[in-house]
């Protein structure tokens, strides 16, 4: 009888025990499965927006680079172009010949204006003698008054008459000077606009001269902006990838009557490797008064109307977090940094990075910082 009441405690107690070792098998496995699918979530990086009450502003204004010395050379007297000189790209000193004209014309006139120029003098003498004598003769009451008169207004005459010649004479060398076109500074031929045999009048540009090594930006921008500079101050520009360095010069005293700005003209440094005609960039920093939350530019995502969104995390397990998409008003940007208007709080876990790979209600961890967020 005892042997037979053994038996069944004995299945009764394996059978405990079995169900016991199967109860924590499952147990163990479902914390397994937990702790897997804790790890599995896509870990992300965070910033904590930052409450203030100013912010930093670039505002970008543009110019373009000009030489500070340019001359557009044209030939004063009208003619043939006989030669030219120098290339496009050329670089020439002062007084440096360019280009010359057929002055055959003018050099026969200069000769005819001579001559008349002689034959007028030679005429002047003989009057000056003749008035001198009839002043002699009047003295001596052999001659009148009248004749003194004649002889003095005939010498006039002629003196006059010697005057315009000479103007004539001046007029026409200043033209055979003329058909010399001179480089007024030492520079660069930056265009020809004539070839030789050209027929050429008064004032035809022929050349265009600029000074190389002389640079400056002309840089348009607000009034007030410009008000913030005077001459002497040293600015940063940017032309192409280039960052260079300028003097201010000075600010025109008007404003551009096309674009309504004020113009500001920035000396830059010698050897800068620029040429005319780039764009040039000033960045001028202010400070904005504008109360707001900074983040991340990278944290912020477009959303509709005109607004951006920010994806924030709520807790959601001991290490999980539910995202939560909140809409922010866009207000100014600097370094990578931007301020916005919204529904933030000081403390908040935001998403600063590879918000593309997440999604509203998705649950995730935060990264450690330096591990597999990064």
């Amino acid at each position: 009888m005892t042997d037979q009441w053994k038996r069944p405690r004995v299945l009764v107690a394996l059978a405990v025990l079995a169900v016991a070792l199967i109860i924590m098998r499952a147990w163990a496995s479902t914390q397994t499965s937990a702790d897997a699918n804790d790890q599995r979530l896509l870990p992300v990086s965070t910033s904590t927006p930052h409450a203030v009450d100013s912010f930093p502003q670039l505002t970008r204004h543009t110019g373009l680079v000009e030489p500070r010395r340019a001359s557009t050379l044209a030939f004063e007297p009208e003619g043939r172009v006989a030669r030219i000189e120098v290339r496009e790209g050329d670089a020439v000193t002062q007084g440096q010949v360019l280009a010359v004209l057929d002055d055959r014309r003018l050099r026969a006139s200069l000769k005819e204006v001579e001559g008349e120029i002689a034959a007028t003098r030679a005429s002047l003498d003989l009057a000056r003698q003749e008035e001198e004598r009839q002043r002699n003769l009047r003295r001596d009451g052999a001659s009148t008054q009248r004749d003194v008169d004649r002889a003095e207004a005939e010498r006039r005459r002629l003196e006059g008459q010697l005057q315009g010649l000479e103007g004539r004479r001046d007029r026409v060398q200043a033209n055979l000077d003329d058909a010399r076109l001179r480089a007024p500074f030492d520079g660069v031929v930056a265009r020809r606009m004539v070839d030789q045999g050209d027929l050429v009048t008064t004032g035809t540009p022929a050349f265009r001269v600029l000074d190389p090594e002389s640079l400056e930006a002309r840089i348009g921008m607000p009034a007030g902006t410009a008000a913030a500079y005077s001459s002497g101050d040293r600015v940063s520009l940017r032309v192409g990838d280039q960052s260079l360095e300028g003097t201010v010069i000075e600010r025109l005293p008007e404003l551009d009557p096309a674009r309504r700005t004020r113009t500001l003209r920035v000396a830059l440094d010698a050897g800068a490797p620029v040429v005319p005609g780039q764009i040039a960039h000033l960045r001028h920093a202010t400070e904005v008064s504008q109360s707001g939350h900074v983040l991340p530019e990278s944290a912020l995502t477009r959303a509709r109307s005109g607004l951006w969104a920010v994806l924030v995390l709520e807790p959601d397990g001991e290490e999980a977090h539910r995202i939560r998409r909140v809409n922010v008003e866009w207000l100014y940007s600097h370094d990578g940094r931007v301020l916005v208007r919204g529904p933030l709080e000081a403390g908040m876990d935001v998403i600063d990075g590879g918000t593309h790979r997440v999604v509203p209600g998705q649950r995730v961890r935060i990264a450690e910082e330096g591990g597999d967020g990064d």
